[in-house]
Order: C-alpha cells, then sequence, then structure tokens
C-alpha cells in the first residue's frame, strides 16, 4: 500500500515538470478539433501548430535553469536533463522550419483531403521525439519509437496515389516492423538477463557482467536494430532512398533531420550504460555501422540524379559521420555532436527547400535536368552552391566547423587506437569522395548549357526567403561559431 502511495505522489509531482509535451498533446488535440468543426481552418491550423511549437519552447527555456545534472521522473521512467532540453529546443526549431516548408509543399497543398490531419501527425510525432530523448526505461524507449515511426509511416504515404509511391510507404512499414520486432527481443533479451530495463540504473550493468560476450552482443546488437531504423545507418537504410525520394519534398527534409536529433540524443545521454554493457560491443558496434554508412553513402550518392534519391544517400554518410562521436566518454561529445545536429539541420532543410521549389516552378526532377537554370534563378543557384559546400563541409560554412569538431574531438583517440585512426581516414576519404556528388548540381547550375526552354510556373516568394536566412545562418556560424558554442553547456 505504501508503495502505491508512494508512486502516486511521484506520479503526480512528476504532472508539472511536463509543461512543454503537455502543449504539445494540447496542440495536437486541438488541431483535431478545429479540423473537424471549423470550416476553412488552414489558417486556423497552422496557427495553432505553429503555437503549440513556440509555447512549448518557451516552456523548455524557463525550465532550463531549474534542471538538476539529471532528475527521474513518473517511477524511473522519465529523465529530465539540461542535455535533453537542448535536443528538444533543437527538435522545436527544426520542426518550425518544417511547418513552414509544409505548407509550401504543392503535393501537400493540393492534397484531396487538405493538409489538417497531416499536421496533427506532425505534432504527434515531435511529441514521440520528445519522449524519446526523456526515455530513462527501455519499455518508453520503445514506446516513444513506436510513436514516432507510426507518424512517419503515415507522413510518407499520405500522399501515396501512384504505384512507386505506395510501393516505397509499404516498403518503409515492412522494415519498420522487422526492426520494432528486432529490438522488442533485444529488450526481452536484456530483461531476461538483468532482470531490469532501467537505464538509469545499475542492475543492467551488473546483470550483463555475468554473462558471455555473446549474450551480451546478441542483446545490443537487437536493440540497436530499433534505433538504427530511424538513423537509417547500414545495415538498417534500405527502406530510406525510396521512400526520400517519393515523398512529398518537405516530409523528405523533416524525417531526414529531425527524428535523428531525437534518436542522437537519446543514444548521447544512454552513452554511460551502454559503453559499460558487455566488453566494449557498442563500441565495436560503432566503430563497423559508422565505417560502412559513411562509405556506403557516399559512394553511392555519386551514382544518383535524383536530388533526393542523392540526399537520401548523403544523409546516410552524415550519420556514419556523427556515429564516430559515440565511441568517446559522454562528456567529450556535446559540444561538436550539438553544433553538427544544427548546421545539418540547416543545411538540409535549405537544400531540400530549393530542391523543391526547382521542382515547383520549372517541373525538373534530376540533377541532369538542372543545365541551364543559372541564368533564369542565379540567386537561388547562388545560394545552392553554399549549401553544397557547407554539405561538403569546406570553410567558411557551419558545415566546415561541425566537422572541424568532430575530427579535433576524435584525434586524441587516434593516439590510443589503430580502428580510431582507420575510421578517421575513412572520414577523410569520404568527404572528398563528396565533393562529386553535392557539386554536381552547381556544376549543371551554372556550367553547363540547355537546349531545352523549361516553362516556369510563378510561386511565392517565402521559399527563396527561408533558405536565404538558413544560408546566412550557415555562413554566420561558418566564420563565428563561437556564437552558438556559448549556448551549449
Amino acid at each position: 500500500m505504501q508503495n502505491i502511495q508512494q508512486s502516486t505522489t511521484d506520479t503526480l509531482h512528476s504532472l508539472s515538470y511536463l509543461k512543454p509535451e503537455w502543449t504539445l498533446a494540447i496542440g495536437f488535440l486541438l488541431v483535431i478539433v478545429l479540423d473537424l468543426f471549423v470550416k476553412k481552418s488552414k489558417l486556423m491550423v497552422f496557427a495553432a501548430a505553429m503555437l503549440t511549437l513556440l509555447l512549448s519552447a518557451v516552456f523548455l527555456i524557463i525550465q532550463f535553469p531549474n534542471i538538476g545534472e539529471s532528475q527521474l521522473l513518473f517511477n524511473g521512467m522519465f529523465s529530465l536533463t539540461k542535455a535533453g532540453t537542448q535536443f528538444k529546443l533543437l527538435i522545436l526549431f527544426a520542426s518550425v522550419l518544417a511547418l513552414i516548408f509544409f505548407y509550401q509543399d504543392e503535393r501537400l497543398k493540393n492534397h484531396p483531403k487538405g493538409i489538417n490531419d497531416f499536421i496533427s501527425i506532425f505534432l504527434a510525432a515531435v511529441l514521440g521525439m520528445f519522449l524519446l530523448i526523456s526515455s530513462a526505461n527501455l519499455l518508453m524507449l520503445y514506446l516513444s519509437i513506436e510513436m514516432i515511426s507510426l507518424a512517419s509511416y503515415l507522413m510518407v504515404s499520405y500522399s501515396a496515389y501512384e504505384n512507386k509511391q505506395a510501393e516505397a510507404g509499404m516498403k518503409y512499414l515492412l522494415f519498420g516492423a522487422v526492426a520494432s520486432a528486432m529490438m522488442l527481443y533485444g529488450i526481452s533479451l536484456i530483461y531476461g538477463f538483468t532482470g531490469s530495463i532501467n537505464l538509469y540504473g545499475t542492475e543492467i550493468i551488473n546483470g550483463f557482467q555475468q554473462i558471455g560476450t555473446s549474450g551480451s552482443a546478441l542483446a545490443i546488437v537487437l536493440l540497436m536494430a530499433g534505433i538504427g531504423f530511424k538513423l537509417s545507418f547500414v545495415p538498417f537504410h534500405f527502406w530510406t532512398p525510396d521512400a526520400y525520394q517519393t515523398a512529398p519534398t518537405s516530409v523528405t527534409s523533416f524525417l531526414s533531420s529531425v527524428p535523428k536529433i531525437a534518436v542522437f540524443g537519446f543514444l548521447f545521454l544512454s552513452i554511460p550504460i551502454l559503453q559499460l554493457i558487455g566488453v566494449g560491443i557498442f563500441v565495436q558496434i560503432i566503430l563497423i555501422v559508422s565505417a560502412a554508412s559513411m562509405i556506403l553513402g557516399n559512394i553511392v550518392a555519386t551514382f544518383q540524379d535524383d536530388p533526393k534519391r542523392m540526399m537520401a544517400y548523403s544523409s546516410i554518410g552524415h550519420t556514419g559521420f556523427m556515429l564516430m562521436l559515440f565511441i568517446l566518454p559522454q562528456d567529450q561529445i556535446l559540444k561538436a555532436l550539438t553544433f553538427y545536429l544544427l548546421a545539418y539541420t540547416l543545411m538540409n532543410a535549405g537544400t531540400f527547400m530549393s530542391i523543391s521549389y526547382i521542382e515547383s516552378r520549372f517541373g525538373v526532377l534530376n540533377i541532369s535536368d538542372y543545365k541551364g537554370l543559372g541564368k533564369k534563378i542565379p540567386y537561388l543557384g547562388f545560394l545552392l552552391v553554399i549549401l553544397m559546400v557547407s554539405l561538403t563541409g569546406l570553410p567558411p560554412t557551419a558545415g566546415f566547423i561541425g566537422k572541424f569538431l568532430v575530427f579535433t574531438s576524435l584525434i586524441s583517440s587516434a593516439a590510443d587506437s589503430s580502428y580510431v585512426t582507420i575510421l578517421l581516414i575513412i572520414a577523410a576519404l569520404t568527404t572528398v569522395i563528396s565533393l562529386f556528388f553535392y557539386l554536381k548540381i552547381p556544376l549543371n547550375f551554372f556550367l553547363k548549357k540547355s537546349n531545352e526552354i523549361k516553362k516556369e510556373t510563378k510561386l511565392s516568394a517565402l521559399l527563396p526567403v527561408v533558405i536565404s536566412l538558413l544560408v546566412f545562418l550557415i555562413i554566420l556560424f561558418g566564420i563565428f561559431p563561437f556564437l552558438l558554442n556559448s549556448l551549449i553547456i
């Protein structure tokens, strides 16, 4: 009876700390109500969704100074940390960009049912990401990833009218189901081996010390299957190119960056326990998948003509690059990881907005069809050059600073481990390879002539304005990185 009373007291006490999550939940319900009972509620839904994201950010900022080193809520199910709050703020920033992009996407705007249902799914996905970052329990981890996955399936298939689109959505769903089943089996093994699913206790570590290396490796590999599916690292990347290519461009932009912030945030907060399970099994897994993702992602991207498919493989390469950090102790990761994630969010959103604008204005779908567009839209072409330079990791851009921070974080470890040295060499070589596919876009834009007369459609100037702002931030943080580093704890 006393345990029930303590549990109830702890739950009631914890509710006051969930204002950002409550805001997202209320916003989700409000969007549904507006869609059901208000005619022509498109602008109202946009305003409600934007207000929801901004209010959630305000609550996070107000809450930030009062957060301790690590605070467990809801009987150890939910963790509250300053680093986790930073990842949530980054998710909200990326979600605001995504929300603006959704309302400029022609496929979503022209959907027979409208965009309101889509926005409710989007807010549910953001809520799932918040819960994932704060997961202090393997059951909470599984539920959070499933919440994000279900929302992602619906977003990818929202405008699937053709066989190819439906096939990509089905492939995404089936791969997700398999990865989910593998992760659930891994969680069951961890519970069977240790008698606990609490990530912030010592029971899991003590339990794994009593079993063999093979049992530990199997459990961790299966657990990483679900995480790998959301990060789309090798070998859980097969769904990525088709889903990115056929989904609305704004959805591709959202899925290629925002869920990854949440998963990387969870991995960062869980590093102390993951690195202690078994005899360096987690680090060995990271070394392998990081190298494989960088090699496959960058090499295969070189042969792509569809810009969204190219960016899909590019995202696999960037994921592998960021994963390198997770072989380091937790206290050496945060600044480099957060800077890289923000830089990637800016570069990724700007590139997909540019692709969407070109597709809507000229009706061109392939990079080879970009020939001669530099004469028609030289300003956007100039912005694209900066975005491609930043994605490659060249100065004076935020992409260069992000890669520089990752390399400098790992160099000290390279002296102690030949495997880390090999990983850094792979990272450097694949960065050089990425030049070949990133610079294909400006090459076709400005240096190749086209004999075809491309028909133009008049579009709103909002997307070019947003792209300009993103490029400005990329250059600003590239020249003055301390402006961002000073905000990271």
